[in-house]
């Protein structure tokens, strides 16, 4: 996703490859964040959702919120006096390993924790003059209704 398309107050839903994205700006850590548009505990879109006073992506549901790791912080109805059923792993969210590089916000599209450091060993392809003030651009993104698979492309 390009820069240019976010809004760092609020999050914004993506379909890529099939997956169902949230991408987000975490300010507490400053950087942007890819989540499964998913709150784990019914399952909506956390890019319907907001960024909460102290940066955390808030579930527009029943208000659940996530810092920058996926890690629950706060869920509104339990208890205080209670147990801490936010720090529960199943009410984390998937997080994708990402990046941004040449003005792009770029994610690995697997959020196995065997891959959270993948970004160390793979990176996106880096095209130099995008980082050059004096080359001219325009970024755009287009969504086209075609599977990643289709590979039969011909170009005049």
């Amino acid at each position: 996703m390009p820069l240019c398309d976010l809004d760092k107050r609020a999050p914004l839903g993506k379909k890529v490859m099939g997956l169902d994205v949230v991408v987000w700006w975490d300010r507490n850590e400053n950087e942007w964040k890819v989540f499964d548009d998913r709150c784990p505990h019914r399952l909506a879109p956390l890019s319907e959702g907001r960024i909460d006073q102290q940066g955390r992506l808030q579930c527009v549901y029943h208000g659940w919120c996530f810092g920058g790791s996926g890690d629950c912080k706060l869920i509104p109805q339990a208890p205080l006096d209670g147990p801490p059923v936010h720090s529960f792993p199943i009410a984390c969210v998937l997080v994708y390993p990402s990046t941004v590089q040449n003005g792009i916000v770029w994610f690995w599209p697997n959020a196995d924790p065997q891959y959270k450091d993948i970004l160390t060993k793979k990176k996106p392809p880096y095209i130099p003059e995008l980082d050059d003030p004096s080359f001219s651009f325009h970024m755009f993104n287009r969504d086209i209704p075609y599977g990643y698979v289709v590979t039969d492309f011909i170009f005049y």
